[in-house]
């Protein structure tokens, strides 16, 4: 969060910007603009959300958002109203796309909050859709706006948000680019409004058609969930061969042909659900088109066939030698750090497969794990879910994880085994203390 204090000041009479849509997109944009000097009117017809928002209340974790909101409640407005938008010229519709475990997507939601929106779009509209959707939809929404207000005059533009949970703000604010789909970019001129609510930003603009920036959404994320299931592959050989994953790939970042920014570590795959979701959405796309899934197929199979890797490491460390039936701890919910979120992490994956084997307790800073979840222990502090424990499992990367060294894992477990699948702890703590520390990529411990 260093880098939030950017700040821009706007002439009084700049035009309120509209965001449709208060899921956590809908928010870092509200709170982003607010935070750049802009008035804002956040619509939703979540009532409970609306409520919460005006007591100054951010109903979902994301560093940063409720600062945001306390320190500029005067240019923030929220309402489950959708009239109110008739009084923004520039409206971004920022609802986030529902998801299922599997990566499918629900546009049921999106659909109908857009026919909420579509009767009170003022004329002359800017109107920005964001979002993860098929490609097509765009231009679809189009034709359907042109129905629906065939004597509406507007401009839809297709933005391509690139935010991460955890660090969403800093990104809304220092982005390298700007990606805008339009009807057709060889007549483009961008309209001056949208081109003034991104001005702030000082980013370079780029904008191409619909269906290629629909399309550019997803693929960034395939390519990233590619590179990481290649690196845990390599990360298998090392374990197998005597080499270190960290070896390998710190020689191969200095190569320029590849980028040191890109997701080096090894571990248990991807979660959380958003390259499932561009994989799913892709992988049917083929499927409608005639096109090759092959290779999108394998990444997918290959990332849910990850956790055999934590399997091999319980059998071996724990199951194998324990007498009784084994107490594991598990540090982190949240698939990520910086985010409440659960939806598809490796936490949840492991308490349905380890539940009835084993003496699950979990701990996580701001996670709770969801009502449907229950025979799981959670404690508020990590080191009491250490005592008595045959194994901790270190599944998110929040910092208070890195323990500087073994003192409290030789002091509060009964048997002293840790698998650490972020890689959070240092490889010294393992030097003649008696601790079992198990990484992907290392070779394997005895």
């Amino acid at each position: 969060m260093q880098k939030i204090p950017m700040t821009s000041s706007l002439p009084e009479s700049f035009p309120t910007i509209g965001v449709v849509g208060l899921s956590h997109l809908g928010l870092v944009w509200s709170m982003g603009y607010a935070h750049l000097g802009f008035n804002v009117i956040g619509f939703d017809t979540d009532k409970e959300t609306v409520s919460s928002l005006n007591r100054h209340v951010i109903p979902l974790e994301e560093p940063g958002l409720e600062e945001l909101l306390k320190k500029h409640h005067s240019q923030l407005a929220f309402t489950h109203d959708p009239a109110a938008l008739g009084q923004c010229p520039v409206i971004y519709f920022a609802r986030d796309v529902p998801m299922d475990e599997e990566g499918n997507i629900d546009l049921s939601e999106i659909d109908a909050l857009l026919d909420a929106v579509i009767p009170c779009l003022p004329r002359h509209v800017e109107f920005i859709f964001m979002g993860q959707v098929p490609v097509g939809y765009t231009r679809k929404l189009s034709g359907k706006i042109r129905k629906r207000r065939p004597d509406l005059p507007f401009n839809l533009t297709y933005c391509v948000e690139i935010v991460s949970l955890g660090t969403a703000i800093d990104n809304f604010l220092h982005r390298d680019y700007t990606l805008l789909g339009v009807a057709d970019p060889d007549k483009e001129q961008s309209a001056p409004l949208v081109r003034k609510v991104l001005e702030p930003f000082g980013a370079k603009l780029l904008c191409v058609s619909y269906e290629s920036a629909e399309l550019m959404k997803g693929a960034r994320n395939i390519l990233m969930a590619s590179h990481l299931s290649f690196v845990n592959t390599l990360a298998d050989y090392c374990e197998k061969l005597g080499a270190r994953i960290h070896e390998v790939t710190s020689g191969m970042k200095l190569d320029k042909k590849f980028s040191p920014h890109s997701p080096w570590r090894a571990g248990l795959g991807f979660a959380g659900g958003h390259f499932e979701r561009d994989l799913s959405t892709w992988i049917r796309l083929a499927e409608e088109n005639g096109l090759n899934a092959g290779f999108l197929k394998s990444i997918v199979k290959y990332n849910k066939e990850r956790h055999a890797w934590l399997d091999q490491a319980l059998k071996r460390h724990v199951f194998s030698t324990a007498s009784e039936k084994p107490v594991i701890a598990l540090w982190g919910l949240s698939y990520k750090k910086g985010t409440d979120s659960t939806h598809n992490s490796h936490a949840l994956r492991i308490i349905r497969r380890y539940s009835h084997q084993a003496d699950l307790r979990v701990f996580d800073p701001v996670a709770r794990l969801p009502k449907s979840v229950v025979g799981v222990r959670i404690y508020e502090d990590k080191l009491d879910a250490l005592r008595g424990a045959d194994c901790l499992i270190i599944l998110t990367e929040w910092e208070e994880f890195a323990l500087p060294d073994a003192t409290p894992l030789l002091e509060y477990m009964r048997r002293p085994v840790v698998i650490d699948c972020v890689n959070i702890l240092p490889q010294k703590m393992v030097e003649g203390g008696g601790l079992v520390r198990v990484v992907a990529g290392e070779p394997l411990a005895l």
